[in-house]
Order: structure tokens, then C-alpha cells, then sequence
């Protein structure tokens, strides 16, 4: 009875998935809710699309700042984007309430105690089984996505980017992060490597990904941090030139060519609007 019982429930699971997956067949642009199957937390996941969906038609997250409202607004903005590309923009919000503080900053990786929770719990993998759920649930062809983040978003996409090195993204852009894991051990997880689960190899996959570091040249003014945000910069156009040079500084020191790329986005300051449509035009070389 209990097997049967459980059998029914993951069918159920499945069905409700669909189901809310489907609305973006149906309209050019709203949201749907999805059970994340790894933390069973809900999300609700904002779309826009082109007019006309086709098998190959891309996916393109767009990840919020650190307040996840601004879920919504991400997917505003890029509504200029999908008008010249075959593409659905998915913005998923991971709610305070499943996500306080920090965690779905740093990718749901860690506990309140700072013990790493099993990958399967990351935030940082939800964004894999979101894909699944969608390409499977509409008939896509793609076999990858690409990933932009703003500030907070940015935040979460150079982590991913690091600590998921096998994720399926083709390409991935960070904007504006307030803060890094800087890619090496001699900073402590999570503002480094030391005490994470990433080991050479996976960081040496991580450096052959692609992903774009965009920063503001005009992004020098932030408020006080916590003592080991502050370590990596006084602003976010300093923290991110540090983070891609100790980026420099280890793939060298692995004998590994460093494939991510640096761009200033000139006379741009924090703003998430001219920020993520330069973020979305940066998928596009």
C-alpha cells in the first residue's frame, strides 16, 4: 500500500509539473509553479517567449537579485531581448521564506551551520531539473541553456559556474556580483574554496567554461559589508577585478588555459535594467 501510495504521489508530482510548464505554450508571457524535486520547495518561475515556440526554439534563465521579487522585473526586462531571438526567458524566484539570508545567494550549498548540504539540495541544481522540466514538458530540442545574473543573480550564476562545473549551460554571464567564492583555497568557503567540495579537477572544468564577468565601470559605490565581503574590494567593480584576476593567477598555476572572459560595461553603474540587457546582449559574443 505504501509503495503504491508513493508511486502515486511521484505521478502526481510529475502531472502537476506539466501542467504548469504548459502555460508557456499557451501565453507569450506569465508564470507557472514548479515543485523543485530536490527540495521539494515551491517556485514560482516567471516567462516571456517569442511569438511562436519550435523545437529548437533556447531557454534563458535570467536570475533575480538577492530580493526575490525583483524575479518579475527580471523578466520585464528582457522582453526587448526575446523580440530579435527564438527564445523563452525563464526568472525563477526562490522565495525568502525557502531561501533566508544568504542562501539562495551562495546556492542553497550550505546550512545554517555552514555544513554543505548534499548537491541534490543546491539551488545551485535546481536551475537543471527546471530545464528538464520544461524542455521535456514542451518538446524541445535544446540540449543546453544560457544563464545570466544580475548582483545577487550574479552571485548565484559565478557560483554555479564553479561548484557545478558539468551544469548544461552553453553560456553563462555574471553581472555585477556584490561578492565572490574567489577560485582559490586560500580563502575560505564561501568566500573561497577552502573547506568546499570543489577539488582541482572540477576547477580546472570550471575554467573551461564559458562565462562572461560584466562589470560596470562606473559600479564604485556599495555599502558596508560583512569583514570577508569587504576583504575581496571596497566595490563591485573591484571585487569582480579581483575575482577574475585570482581566476588568472590559479589557472596558471593548474596549467589549465582560463576560457572566462572579463567586460566593462562602460558609463553603467548598479542599474539592473541597461545591466541585464547588457548581460543578455553578452550571450550573443
Amino acid at each position: 500500500m505504501l509503495s503504491l501510495l508513493t508511486a502515486l504521489l511521484a505521478i502526481s508530482a510529475v502531472t502537476a509539473q506539466a501542467n504548469g510548464a504548459i502555460e508557456i505554450t499557451r501565453r507569450s508571457i506569465g508564470s507557472f509553479g514548479f515543485i523543485d524535486p530536490g527540495t521539494k520547495h515551491p517556485i514560482t518561475v516567471w516567462f516571456c517567449r517569442a511569438s511562436t515556440v519550435r523545437p529548437d526554439t533556447r531557454l534563458v534563465f535570467v536570475m533575480h537579485g538577492s530580493q526575490s521579487q525583483t524575479a518579475q522585473q527580471a523578466c520585464d526586462i528582457a522582453t526587448s531581448y526575446i523580440k530579435t531571438h527564438n527564445a523563452i526567458v525563464l526568472a525563477p524566484q526562490f522565495a525568502e521564506k525557502y531561501y533566508p539570508g544568504d542562501a539562495y545567494v551562495f546556492g542553497n550549498m550550505i546550512d545554517a551551520s555552514g555544513r554543505v548540504l548534499p548537491k541534490t539540495q543546491w539551488a545551485l541544481t535546481t536551475i537543471e531539473r527546471l530545464f528538464d522540466a520544461v524542455r521535456n514538458t514542451i518538446g524541445l530540442s535544446q540540449t543546453d541553456y544560457d544563464i545570466v545574473g544580475f548582483s545577487g543573480g550574479a552571485q548565484f550564476v559565478h557560483r554555479l559556474t564553479l561548484f557545478v562545473p558539468d551544469a548544461r549551460f552553453r553560456r553563462a554571464v555574471a553581472a555585477s556580483a556584490g561578492r565572490y567564492a574567489l577560485p582559490s583555497s586560500a580563502e575560505q568557503f564561501p568566500y573561497g574554496l577552502s573547506g568546499s567540495p570543489l577539488d582541482s579537477g572540477m576547477l580546472a572544468r570550471a575554467f573551461s567554461r564559458e562565462l562572461v564577468l560584466l562589470l560596470g565601470d562606473r559600479d564604485v559605490i556599495d555599502r558596508e559589508r560583512d569583514p570577508s565581503s569587504m576583504a575581496q574590494g571596497r566595490s563591485r567593480l573591484a571585487r569582480g577585478l579581483r575575482f577574475f584576476a585570482v581566476a588568472l593567477d590559479e589557472a596558471e598555476a593548474l596549467g589549465v588555459p582560463l576560457r572566462w572572459e572579463l567586460r566593462l560595461a562602460h558609463g553603467i553603474d548598479h542599474s539592473p535594467v541597461p545591466m541585464v540587457r547588457a548581460a543578455l546582449e553578452a550571450l550573443d559574443k
